[in-house]
């Protein structure tokens, strides 16, 4: 079986920002709700070394919900800045973003 389960999504369209209004944390809550109780450990983002160490130390069983995915550029490649230009992501973060999640599971299950 799996050693734990590594859930990431994303929600709206925040262009590659952090906006509260499209954080996956609230999710955390009704999840755990659902699983009867259970535990869902939230992370604040969704890659770089933080979240691999989390994920890499995870209990047996354990519940991992990471940030919004499209809080980052990266994730569809386009988005904008702080002053709402828009912007394109670089290949090269585009391909860290992706070796970054690569590195948090061993199967991925896409359900869209």
């Amino acid at each position: 079986g799996a050693k734990a389960i590594i859930l990431m999504s994303h929600l709206g369209r925040p262009d590659g920002q952090k906006i509260e209004k499209y954080s996956l944390k609230p999710v955390a809550s009704k999840l755990s709700e659902l699983l009867d109780g259970k535990d869902v450990k939230f992370l604040d983002d969704c890659v770089g070394s933080e979240v691999e160490s989390a994920v890499s130390s995870a209990s047996n069983g354990q519940v991992i919900l990471l940030e919004n995915l499209r809080f980052h550029v990266e994730e569809e490649g386009k988005g904008k800045n702080a002053e709402g230009e828009k912007v394109k992501a670089e290949a090269k973060d585009v391909d860290a973003f992706r070796a970054s999640l690569t590195k948090l599971g061993d199967v991925y299950v896409n359900d869209a």
